[in-house]
């Protein structure tokens, strides 16, 4: 018997029956065919963790069931030119999250400096920095 696919689907199951209905109701009108979904609960903040074209996505809403954005790990090369443009002076790109909210984009990148110190840098959709802090 696999106990750690039991353990998971067991714990899994709990986590998406401790999430609010109208919340899971949202979020499968929202997305179709999502593989593998985890629900995640952090104070007034439910997260449905799933992948959709390879790529992990997490869908974040309010408790109050206000879809709050979305999340989507990206593959490196899949950067924007005026976002990889505005990061590259400080360093190597560990990571990168595109943020879409109702009503604009974000990207969230992790970059490495020459000296291996890390940041995370918080840039609008046209490559302005919003927030730089070290990780």
């Amino acid at each position: 018997m696999d106990f750690k696919n039991l353990f998971r689907k067991i714990f899994n199951d709990s986590q998406e029956s401790l999430t609010p209905q109208t919340i899971i109701d949202t979020f499968n009108s929202q997305f179709d065919s999502p593989l593998n979904t985890e629900w995640h609960k952090t104070d007034q903040i439910y997260e449905a963790i799933f992948y959709k074209n390879e790529l992990e996505h997490i869908a974040v809403y309010h408790e109050s069931g206000k879809y709050v954005c979305l999340k989507i790990n990206l593959q490196l090369e899949s950067i924007p030119d005026n976002i990889y443009q505005a990061i590259k002076p400080y360093g190597e790109v560990m990571n990168a999250i595109k943020i879409n909210y109702s009503d604009s984009q974000n990207f969230e990148i992790i970059v490495r400096n020459q000296n291996l110190i890390r940041y995370s840098l918080l840039l609008n959709a046209q490559g302005e920095i919003l927030d730089k802090k070290d990780v």
